[in-house]
């Protein structure tokens, strides 16, 4: 797959660590990890879409070219939807737009305007990857920012444990091996998601923090995710954010070449909404 550019990195990958603090086994029959799981998801249920101005921070050591390190700070225009829809407008000097990621769950297009160079094709699972060194697929991308993965299908409630103040409970796949941890905080918001690969070892994890009331539910402004080992970092600070907005149908594609470009470069300059600062 061609390499797309990496300044149109999605989400963050945080630099917080795994907690050291010993995890005490909760009995079977604790109600707590059931409870904590049901309100998780009866709060986040109607979470279908969002927009928000982001900031987002990436350092990927080696990750940049000829092997040298990633570091990466820019300003953007997020909406997403369920489950896999992403729209990333990436901001320059003034606010104009750099370059714009979107796809609508089938296809993405990328188009970078100081170029005028446009791509586009099937999304495949490395999309974001290829693109920010962010081992999530969009969907998975899409459950994260939103902070209300949904229902995983194949998965029972495991072992739960208490890890100081915290309730840590793994969700496994039919053969008993943990796919999925989670992790609450004492008030029950989700502080903790981690995503295990085939071969049992944790192909990324989410950490949530800056919990506000928005729409009458807690909400986690600053997300983080690690990948590939923790070698690769960044953090996302979410403002100005709005919970199932109005979202224009054709928000997640960008529109065909038109004639006033070179006939060679299939692009177009994207317009958008201008979104509220918020900080």
């Amino acid at each position: 797959m061609q390499r797309l550019p990496l300044l149109i990195a999605l989400v963050a990958l945080a630099t917080a660590c795994v907690s050291t603090i010993p995890a005490r086994p909760l009995p079977q029959d604790d109600p707590r990890p059931a409870a904590l799981l049901a309100a998780w998801r009866a709060s986040t249920a109607q979470r279908e879409s969002l927009r928000a101005v982001a900031r987002l921070a990436v350092d990927a050591p080696g990750g940049g070219a000829d092997g040298r390190d990633l570091a990466l700070r820019s300003k953007q225009r997020l909406w997403l939807a369920r489950p896999a829809q992403l729209r990333v407008e990436v901001l320059g000097f003034l606010d104009t737009t750099v370059a714009v990621l979107v796809t609508d769950g089938d296809r993405y297009s990328l188009f970078e305007s100081a170029e005028q160079r446009f791509q586009e094709g099937p999304v495949y699972a490395e999309l974001l990857w290829d693109a920010a060194h962010l081992a999530l697929t969009p969907a998975e991308a899409v459950e994260v920012i939103l902070g209300a993965p949904e229902p995983d299908a194949g998965l029972e409630r495991g072992a739960a444990y208490l890890v100081g103040e915290r309730v840590r409970i793994d969700l496994t796949d039919p053969g008993g091996r943990v796919r999925r941890v989670v992790e609450f905080g004492t008030g029950g918001e989700l502080r903790r998601l981690a995503q295990s690969d085939d071969a049992g070892e944790v192909a990324w994890e989410a950490l949530f923090d800056d919990y506000a009331q928005i729409d009458g539910a807690p909400f986690a402004r600053d997300v983080a995710v690690r990948s590939e080992s923790g070698r690769t970092r960044a953090a996302l600070v979410l403002r100005a954010v709005e919970l199932n907005p109005d979202v224009p149908e054709d928000i997640f594609r960008l529109p065909p070449p038109n004639e006033r470009l070179d006939p060679e470069v299939r692009s177009q300059i994207p317009g958008g909404p201008r979104a509220a600062e918020g900080g």
